[in-house]
């Protein structure tokens, strides 16, 4: 870590008192902190019960492929079902509401495969983007090679809504067993003993590069939709998910054994030298960057940071397909090994993270933290860079490392500071 020296006075009561204020005009900048950084394989994401979901297959030439899964209970609309004396079915129809959003190319289609659980969800438990139950292991798609074209912002009418959804017919079969089994469902409970609910999954199709597409599992128009007459009158029973009695998660699997050979070499073998010339970040439980200051420690007190500041810049490219995450986190680890915030993660207009499409970079506000681990030992002198609400949300980040070709676009540290 190279610090320019330069002897002060200072009152050593004013010590922290600017280090969120202006920067004074005897302060020294240095852009020359030792850093050490590489990319590693993220830990387990808390997936339970998201706003939004994705689900899809994608295959990214650095990254390799990635496919989003999605669990969920459903629970009957309305209370005291009946279907009638002797009802019959049209058919039944799983429906998901877009929201809009997507990553990758949407233009080309993925199979989409969808199970009934055999396994029971837990309202109490955390789910994590690896986590899994147990299914039939029967398709239930009427199609057993449903393709999905997704238009996430085409307009689709159901009854007398319209709106961007997803209609995928299930098999009649299970359309049978509920109109058969109105009397198991009296109660939410009771309906999720009889029905425990879907597994909906996708996997590549014709070998394109695919896409991650986004649904709102909470908007009244997802769910499953029992179409059936009745004395020739058509009806429909829907089965919601939008319902505090529900549980759901998503699941997300990434296969990096199609990644870059470079990539690989860094984030599955562990060669830390390479992050001196490319890092990564990938959301969904994929990849984070873990950044090191291996000098830092051996500072001595007298030093007051005024501004410490993590400048990262993006050198992706195809960013029509592979859009940078919109923001960037960061944590740290206390000395016992706890995950937890940087002391700087209380405004978020001072800590950064946010994008400059225009840069093409992050910078984040560290200043706090930098000062802590110098004076108080109260963490860790290595942080974690990560994609920000990575549970919901599909983008990655290619950035440069420590000491790469273009140097002035380094991963690196900006301070400002004196000595007293």
């Amino acid at each position: 870590m190279l610090w320019v020296s330069q002897s002060c006075q200072k009152d050593p009561s004013s010590i922290g008192l600017n280090i969120v204020g202006r920067i004074p005009l005897d302060a020294i900048f240095t852009d020359t902190t030792t850093l050490i950084a590489h990319s590693v394989l993220e830990d387990t994401l808390n997936t339970t019960n998201l706003i939004f979901n994705f689900l899809g297959y994608m295959k990214d030439p650095v990254f390799g492929t990635t496919s989003a899964g999605i669990y969920t209970q459903f629970v009957p609309s309305g209370s005291s079902i009946s279907f009638g004396e002797s009802p019959i079915l049209d058919s039944i129809v799983l429906t998901l509401r877009y929201t809009g959003g997507f990553y990758g190319d949407t233009t080309h289609p993925f199979t989409i495969k969808v199970y009934e659980l055999d396994e029971a969800m837990d309202a109490k438990k955390t789910y994590y983007q690896n986590s899994s139950l147990n299914n039939k292991g029967i398709n239930l798609t009427y199609n057993s090679n449903f393709q999905l074209y997704p238009t996430p912002n085409t307009r689709v009418k159901l009854d007398t809504i319209t709106a961007p959804h997803v209609r995928i017919r299930l098999d009649n079969e299970l359309g049978e067993r509920f109109l058969k089994n109105a009397s198991q469902m009296a109660t939410a409970d009771a309906f999720k003993n009889f029905f425990k609910g879907l597994y909906i999954c996708a996997e590549a199709s014709r070998k394109n590069n695919g896409s991650l597409v986004n649904f709102t599992l909470t908007n009244a128009l997802s769910g499953i939709q029992l179409y059936y007459r009745n004395d020739t009158i058509p009806k429909r029973q829907a089965f919601t998910i939008n319902n505090v009695d529900v549980t759901r998660f998503s699941s997300y699997v990434h296969d990096y054994e199609y990644g870059k050979e470079d990539f690989k070499d860094q984030v599955l073998r562990e060669s830390i030298v390479l992050g001196k010339k490319i890092l990564y970040v990938q959301a969904m439980g994929g990849v984070k960057t873990k950044i090191t200051f291996p000098h830092i420690k051996l500072l001595n007190n007298n030093i007051v940071v005024h501004k410490a500041e993590l400048v990262i810049t993006n050198i992706g490219d195809d960013l029509h397909l592979y859009l940078p995450p919109a923001r960037l986190g960061l944590y740290g680890m206390t000395p016992a090994g706890v995950r937890v915030f940087l002391p700087d993660d209380d405004n978020a207009t001072y800590f950064g993270g946010s994008y400059d499409a225009t840069k093409k970079e992050y910078r984040f506000r560290i200043t706090k933290y930098i000062q802590d681990v110098i004076r108080w030992n109260n963490f860790e002198p290595s942080i974690y860079l990560v994609a920000a609400g990575a549970a919901a949300n599909a983008n990655r980040l290619i950035l440069n490392g420590t000491n790469p070709v273009e140097v002035d676009t380094r991963l690196r540290l900006d301070v400002y500071y004196t000595e007293y």
